[in-house]
């Protein structure tokens, strides 16, 4: 009786372990089927440059490991860079800020980038650089 319950301890257990990497698969992105994106088993990272009107150099940029982008995005964090009003980054935070660009709308567009590519957004005055590099 106790080898019988065990059995059914594990198979339930592979099967939530299952389901939870087919959620956290079409939460990040990842292509289910097809060629694996050229990024995939690197150690990639993520990014981001933001010039605002007036200014002639990057007003923020920032390398992120791509995981840590990942995650943000399968938790449903509110993955945003907010930019104060004396252009100071306040970072990845709660604060309502006068700009802030939210990087959850780009992240599937980024993620089919080919290599060396680079993702262009204009949001709020600012515009958004974006790509991967491994």
């Amino acid at each position: 009786m106790a080898r019988g319950k065990s059995f059914v301890i594990v198979v339930a257990f592979a099967a939530v372990c299952l389901a939870l990497g087919y959620w956290w698969s079409v939460r990040v992105g990842l292509p289910l089927t097809g060629p694996k994106p050229w990024w995939y088993g690197k150690d990639a990272h993520v990014r981001v440059q933001v010039v605002e009107e007036g200014h002639d150099m990057a007003t923020v940029s920032m390398r992120l490991p791509k995981g840590v982008m990942d995650t943000m995005v399968a938790l449903g964090t509110d993955a945003k860079i907010s930019i104060d009003k004396d252009n100071t980054v306040v970072g990845f935070s709660n604060v309502k800020t006068s700009r802030e660009i939210h990087l959850r709308d780009v992240w599937k567009d980024l993620q089919k980038l080919p290599k060396g590519q680079k993702l262009t957004v204009h949001e709020n005055g600012a515009t958004l650089t974006i790509w991967i590099e491994a």
